[in-house]
């Protein structure tokens, strides 16, 4: 594996583009910025594309500081640009997923560190979860072809390491923290220094305290309902706050939206599974989800909680799920 196979399959009479993930977080979106200087370099000209709204400060504060240049697809001017014989590499996510928009356009490759749930067939595949952030990836996609990443790219990929890994404390992968050393020497640290200052918005106050509101504990399981429309950013950094609760080991943490509820999910404990977790109690609910070990998301449908009155039988049903795919787990794992 490596950037000149990932060449190989790449025709150059076709459009390319790069997609992310919705909403793209900062490792996703370091991934498509430095894998498409990187192929711009050597001749192509990707377009990098995503959907839905990026609204967290962080992300939006790289985007704009850095000039990095997006298509987003679900807008009256975009809707029809990626068309059928176009090409597709998805970063830091796979095709099918549900925070991937499904696109007419052929998947080509795919380069990703979550675990795959979905069998696609790509031309290419380089899928390993044995690294924590799709970035230090990126890195060995460099130092294939002898990349020299400038400052700013050490940086972004520093920044989407630091995020993917919460600091490299969330699980120490010992390539990231290698990669991360590496990356060190060369980025541009007054950028990583500006990233994220005033970054807190009124809303996050708000959604924190309904969340906290809501907050139910059983068997050492934090369940919390985050209210309406909230963004999956905030309900992710809402499940990292809660998963630092004493005795807490395993959070799960959700929030109705348009077509349905999406979940975020954090476990501390190597016994509880939480990409296998959510895959499973999501599935019983005809949702979808998935991840790492140790975080994962999910969304599930509103006909699932059609016949659920309140916050209360809502809460019930998901502590259900997630306490009968634990059993499902568990036995699927002896």
């Amino acid at each position: 594996m490596g950037f000149k196979e990932l060449m190989s399959v790449i025709d150059k009479e076709r459009k390319l583009y790069i997609q992310m993930h919705r909403p793209p977080d900062p490792d996703c979106l370091a991934c498509a910025s430095v894998m498409s200087d990187m192929l711009t370099s050597v001749g192509f000209e990707p377009g990098i594309v995503y959907t839905g709204v990026i609204s967290k400060p962080e992300t939006v504060e790289l985007i704009n500081n850095l000039g990095i240049k997006l298509i987003r697809l679900d807008t009256d001017t975009n809707k029809h640009l990626v068309q059928k014989e176009d090409q597709v590499i998805v970063v830091d996510c796979q095709k099918e997923n549900s925070n991937v928009a499904p696109l007419p356009a052929e998947y080509i490759a795919c380069i990703d560190h979550h675990p795959e749930l979905i069998a696609n067939e790509y031309k290419y595949a380089d899928i390993r979860p044995d690294f924590g952030a799709c970035s230090s990836m990126i890195y060995e996609y460099a130092l294939d072809i002898d990349y020299q990443l400038s400052p700013v790219q050490a940086a972004l990929l520093i920044y989407g390491i630091r995020i993917d890994t919460d600091d490299l404390s969330r699980r120490k992968y010992l390539m990231d923290v290698d990669i991360f050393a590496a990356l060190y020497k060369i980025a541009n640290l007054e950028i990583l220094s500006n990233i994220g200052r005033n970054a807190i918005r009124p809303e996050d106050i708000s959604t924190t305290i309904v969340a906290y509101e809501n907050l139910t504990i059983k068997n050492n399981i934090a369940y919390s309902f985050a209210g309406d429309d909230k963004a999956k950013e905030s309900l992710a950094e809402l499940a990292d706050k809660l998963i630092s609760l004493a005795d807490i080991s395993f959070v799960v943490v959700y929030s109705k939206c348009f077509n349905g509820f999406n979940f975020s999910v954090r476990s501390q404990t190597f016994t509880l599974n939480a990409g296998k977790i959510a895959k499973n109690a999501f599935a019983r609910a005809n949702g979808d989800g998935g991840g790492h070990k140790y975080m994962a998301g999910g969304l599930v449908p509103k006909v699932a909680f059609m016949d659920l009155h309140g916050n209360k039988a809502v809460m019930e049903h998901v502590i259900t799920l997630i306490e009968e795919a634990i059993v499902e787990v568990s036995q699927e794992e002896e």
